[in-house]
């Protein structure tokens, strides 16, 4: 069977007009690829055959990926449409609802597979077995909240490893909201440590990073391959101007922190938990994956975080705007970027870090927490109810509003 092409510039050009943000232009254009394969069919002047035969392709579509997680098909279709949409192809939301019912998505999607988060105790057995490459990146995770690509995407630019704070730009971020965080200590000592060691690394890996050949030819650099020998790789080489760049020129173009690809970290965290074992290992068996999943998964690393700082009664504000859930923020908490603000966050943040550490927990006040947080929400729950009362008794006469009493004088 012919393989549909897909990179075409009919499909190029609109993902570069419509999606400013890479990640998300990748992650369209590889559902778009999928669309295409899954029909058989070349993706340029697509939209211009008869609606009768889109939707034909669309309901052959839905049926070929039906075994696929929800959400995953629930994207694909959405895609898809939007695609269709802006090429003038008058998609009716009947066909959308007749898919979406078809393959059972009429409910809200919900992620199919399940999830651990790891204590500190657990994530310390987990990064025991950990070199100081995978022992820096993911206990950083663990300490910032960060995403993984958005840690992966960081430069030493970004950090004031004195000061132990991140700015992340909008260009890196999910949802492309600019936002800060902080780091420990902990985190700190590791990070020098790993600043001399990532240059050895980089030495070894300078030529074989995709991300860098990506990034350098999106900035004007020809990059050529040969091939070593057959079924052995190839050898990269990067040109500017007809110029072939030295092992120290390209080496400095990569200024990231953790100068590898999300694939290679994917791979050093499965590899700790399977060094780990049980029940770090242990796996969604779920038969609906097609494959079956980590349970602590590497974004355990950001649940942990945010389970840790609120479990710790950290001001949930904060650890929305640090965390980059902007859409949790209340309407009151808008100047993030204050000078004062700042120093609050990082007061708060430092406050609750102990919360995060690994190598030096504290004791456990899981239970104390949760005891004193119920104190809490029964404290307002009274003086909601003084309030009440208080408001009956003035509106009977009973007592005198004495609020109006000095608006009179």
């Amino acid at each position: 069977m012919k393989i549909p092409k897909w990179k075409s510039k009919e499909v190029e050009n609109y993902l570069v007009k419509y999606y400013k943000n890479k990640d998300t232009r990748d992650t369209c254009k590889t559902y778009l690829r999928n669309y295409f394969t899954t029909i058989n069919k070349e993706p340029d002047n697509y939209t211009k055959k008869p609606i009768e035969e889109i939707t034909e392709d669309l309901w052959k579509y839905a049926q070929l990926i039906e075994n696929k997680p929800k959400k995953t098909q629930a994207a694909g279709l959405s895609i898809i449409k939007k695609y269709l949409t802006r090429h003038d192809v008058t998609i009716k939301e009947n066909l959308m609802d007749d898919l979406r019912q078809r393959n059972n998505l009429k409910r809200t999607i919900r992620s199919i597979t399940k999830k651990a988060t790891p204590t500190q105790k657990e994530l310390k057995e987990i990064l025991g077995y950990a070199d100081l490459k995978s022992k820096t990146l993911f206990l950083f995770c663990a300490c910032t909240g960060l995403r993984i690509d958005e840690a992966l995407s960081l430069t030493f630019n970004d950090i004031n490893l004195d000061k132990r704070t991140i700015e992340l730009s909008e260009e890196i971020t999910k949802g492309e909201y600019s936002r800060y965080t902080f780091f420990s200590e902990e985190v700190q000592e590791l990070l020098k440590l790993w600043k001399s060691e990532r240059q050895k690394l980089l030495q070894l890996i300078y030529k074989k990073s995709k991300f860098l050949r990506d990034k350098l030819t999106s900035m004007g650099y020809e990059v050529k391959r040969k091939q070593i020998a057959k079924g052995q790789g190839f050898i990269w080489y990067i040109f500017k101007d007809g110029v072939q760049l030295t092992r120290e020129e390209i080496m400095q173009l990569d200024n990231r922190i953790f100068p590898f690809d999300y694939s290679n970290a994917q791979r050093m965290w499965s590899g700790l938990l399977e060094k780990a074992g049980e029940p770090y290992s242990n796996k969604d068996e779920n038969f609906k994956l097609k494959y079956p999943r980590y349970l602590y998964n590497i974004h355990s690393l950001r649940r942990f975080w945010y389970t840790q700082l609120t479990s710790d009664r950290t001001n949930p504000e904060y650890v929305n705007f640090m965390g980059g859930h902007f859409s949790e923020l209340d309407k009151a908490y808008k100047d993030f970027d204050s000078t004062e603000m700042r120093t609050k966050l990082k007061q708060e943040y430092d406050s609750h870090v102990k919360s995060l550490l690994i190598y030096d927990i504290p004791q456990d006040l899981t239970s104390i927490n949760e005891s004193l947080k119920e104190k809490d929400e029964r404290i307002l729950q009274l003086e909601r109810e003084l309030n009440d009362l208080s408001r009956a008794f003035v509106r009977a006469g009973l007592i005198i509003d004495r609020n109006k009493e000095f608006e009179k004088k």
